[in-house]
């Protein structure tokens, strides 16, 4: 695999298999051999302090699972990095071009799941995949003990006919004696049992994870210059890429999260223009983007493109607007008016 891929995926909470509300993305970065996954939580409102990251493919609809790692969930909310080798996959017989999406199972009948290619996400179509050497033991093993039991049991048999038989007490109760033999057998095909419906279910077990190494969040015990506002932000505030096509990633801001900034930029707050978009959309966004290899960072006001509004943009400070969604022209598309810092 050469060359650069990114892409973003919507991360879903499902209730019975029933899609609910948006929780949060994943962002993918494939370079050369190398992926590293991005995943970001938010609001999901249960109790459960951890969960396990899953990539998954299809066969069939079958949702084939391997598991990346485990993501520690607090308040809500989570938010972990992972970097691992694509070629970590063929072991369990996949590619990075089969993988479809994220799952993240939860308590009860509430998991998170995304896709990137169309398909039906169901939890019982979910199955944990083994890696094929760990499959491929698994399954000598058991043709092994099902060997053993074939030569054992004439053995059985024959044992049991010197057997002697039960006892009928007077109150009709049997003294059953159960030979040690018959208890080892019993115990070995509870096992199974409860070994098949883990398999089956994608429950219990997590399964041999790929061998992906966790990278830390940005600490910010010094915050310098807007890189690490910026950096400080996106860990507190729900993300969005608003602008469709375009690799440009923004924080959702309110108000008050604008004493974030630098002390200089605070009266921004008591902008007219910024506080018409905000109280009519009820949010502005603080966003990063890439220009000949230096980044720049702008406030963005939510908007309409119209003649009128555009004079009034540029009078308050904001002369500039990119369009939500990719449209030939900008009147009437909804967009962000923003400034640079």
């Amino acid at each position: 695999m050469a060359g650069l891929q990114r892409f973003i995926t919507y991360i879903y909470k499902y209730d019975n298999d029933e899609k609910m509300e948006n929780t949060g993305f994943a962002k993918f970065e494939i370079r050369g051999n190398i992926c590293k996954i991005e995943a970001h939580i938010r609001n999901i409102s249960m109790e459960q302090k951890e969960t396990t990251v899953y990539l998954f493919a299809r066969k069939a609809e079958i949702m084939q699972g391997i598991p990346v790692g485990t993501m520690a969930v607090s308040r809500g909310c989570a938010d972990v990095r992972y970097a691992f080798d694509v070629n970590g996959l063929v072991k369990f017989g996949l590619t990075m071009g089969e993988m479809e999406g994220l799952y993240l199972p939860f308590e009860n009948q509430i998991y998170l799941a995304s896709q990137w290619k169309e398909g039906v996400i169901k939890k019982e179509n979910f199955r944990i995949l083994e890696e094929k050497a760990e499959k491929e033991e698994k399954e000598v093993r058991n043709k092994e003990k099902e060997t053993e039991k074939t030569q054992a049991e004439p053995k059985r048999k024959a044992e049991e006919e010197h057997t002697p038989q039960p006892v009928m007490e007077k109150g009709g109760r049997q003294d059953l004696k159960i030979l040690p033999q018959q208890e080892e057998s019993r115990q070995e095909e509870k096992r199974g049992d409860e070994s098949g419906k883990t398999e089956r279910n994608g429950e219990g077990e997590s399964g041999q994870p790929i061998q992906a190494t966790e990278l830390p969040l940005e600490e910010f015990f010094c915050v310098n210059g807007w890189d690490g506002i910026f950096r400080k932000l996106r860990l507190k505030l729900e993300l969005l890429y608003p602008f469709e096509g375009q690799d440009i990633e923004c924080v959702k801001m309110q108000l008050g999260d604008l004493r974030e900034l630098p002390k200089k930029y605070w009266s921004i707050g008591n902008n007219s223009f910024l506080l018409h978009g905000f109280f009519n959309y009820r949010h502005i966004i603080f966003g990063q983007q890439e220009e000949n290899g230096k980044k720049q960072y702008f406030i963005g006001v939510p908007g309409v493109f119209q003649n009128q509004e555009r004079i009034m943009a540029t009078m308050f400070g904001f002369p500039d607007f990119r369009t939500a969604k990719t449209a030939e022209y900008k009147t009437g598309n909804f967009g962000y008016w923003y400034r640079l810092f």
